[in-house]
């Protein structure tokens, strides 16, 4: 079939040869007249192929302080995962008051992470807390542990402080809204043991 015998294009619509030529010709023709074909198939229009996927949705925002729920793991994981989790507070709380030597910060640090200071902490809690609560202290309270580093005095101590750090893990591992009532708990004693702490190393004397 010969050019001549090909079909006109439709009233009004520009073949792909004219376009080509005019856009040779004249740019600015050749984007008015793209233009205009956008328009007629109506704003933000876009070539729609048949097969084309719909594009997914988009994932819904993720909470920056989720955490995993891990409240089925055994005692002992909660009590290793809680005692992390409360030195890392009490590291961040002393690195908010200012920088101090490393060998201060490890003292200060000492004061507020032991049995002795986490039994007394745990002895003020027990009567604000729930049955659950309750339930994962005298789970590990009774595990079979020794006391042993950080100066312990005493196996009492030793149980209470590993009872204490389970319950951290409890509450900031998956108990609904337990991060919550670690921070209306447990913070406020912090900051006051961390006040006591900070003062008693800009009392004692510099070495060398």
């Amino acid at each position: 079939m010969t050019p001549r015998d090909a079909a006109p294009a439709a009233a009004g619509e520009p073949d792909a040869v004219s376009l080509a030529e005019a856009s040779a010709r004249d740019p600015a023709a050749s984007l008015a007249a793209s233009s205009a074909e956008t328009s007629r198939a109506g704003p933000g229009a876009a070539p729609v192929s048949a097969d084309m996927p719909e594009a997914p949705c988009p994932p819904g925002p993720v909470p920056q302080d989720m955490s995993p729920d891990l409240r089925d793991r055994s005692v002992r994981t909660l009590a290793w995962l809680g005692d992390a989790e409360f030195e890392r507070e009490v590291r961040v709380r002393l690195a908010q008051r200012g920088d101090y030597p490393t060998d201060r910060l490890h003292a200060m640090t000492a004061r507020v992470v032991c049995a002795e200071a986490q039994a007394e902490l745990l002895a003020a809690l027990e009567p604000t807390l729930d049955e659950a609560e309750l339930g994962v202290v005298r789970r590990a309270r009774n595990l079979n542990v020794k006391a042993g580093g950080r100066g312990v005095r005493n196996a009492r101590d030793y149980r209470s402080a590993t009872a204490l750090e389970a319950l951290v893990a409890h509450w900031c591992f998956g108990a609904a809204g337990g991060r919550r009532r670690f921070e209306a708990l447990v913070l406020p004693w912090l900051a006051t043991r961390i006040d006591a702490a900070v003062a008693a190393a800009s009392r004692a004397p510099r070495r060398g």
